[in-house]
């Protein structure tokens, strides 16, 4: 299949609400590919204390990378495991502003579909979640920029399996529109 006809569907959120679970499954579920999130490579080598602009501009570039050369693999759809509005979040809210790299970036190779995850799965730490800012914030972060991007997006709910079922329905809702 061309990679155009891929639609590019990114899980978002905020931290430990289940985004990478989630496309694994749905992944299964559509028969396809999905793509890590690259930060998460990043900073097993890279102090997440220690950050700068100039590290999410990298992640950023690997990110759009990393999606370029999946959704060459993909069929039909491309799950992605983040989103560059991720990194306009993160960067908005640590450093007061956002890179235009970054902004660039997001113009040239947008979405075509959000699952915003809500925050009813429990958080669990790890070493990369650092917590600092409410779940809350983010999800309602995550919901203006979809917004403001003129995106399509669903709020994906509920635990387990119930989770991806919902998903799932919300995908199919957005492929049937897509169609007619």
């Amino acid at each position: 299949m061309e990679s155009r006809n891929i639609k590019k569907i990114a899980i978002i959120g905020a931290e430990s609400t289940g985004k990478t679970v989630l496309c694994e499954q749905l992944a299964l579920q559509f028969n396809t590919v999905w793509v890590p999130e690259f930060a998460r490579e990043y900073f097993n080598n890279s102090d997440i204390y220690k950050y700068t602009l100039a590290d999410l501009e990298h992640i950023a570039l690997k990110q759009v990378e990393l999606e370029e050369a999946l959704r060459k693999k993909a069929n039909a759809v491309l799950f992605c495991d983040t989103a560059l509005i991720t990194l306009k979040i993160w960067a908005e809210l640590e450093f007061g502003t956002c890179p235009d790299s970054i902004l660039n970036l997001m113009k040239r190779n947008p979405y075509d579909y959000y699952l915003i995850t809500n925050n009813d799965v429990v958080w669990e730490p790890d070493l990369q979640r650092l917590n600092k800012f409410s779940r809350e914030k983010i999800f309602e972060m995550n919901k203006m920029e979809a917004i403001l991007e003129k995106v399509s997006f669903g709020i994906v709910q509920g635990t387990s399996e119930l989770r991806v079922l919902h998903a799932k329905e919300q995908i199919r809702s957005f492929q049937n529109k897509q169609s007619l």
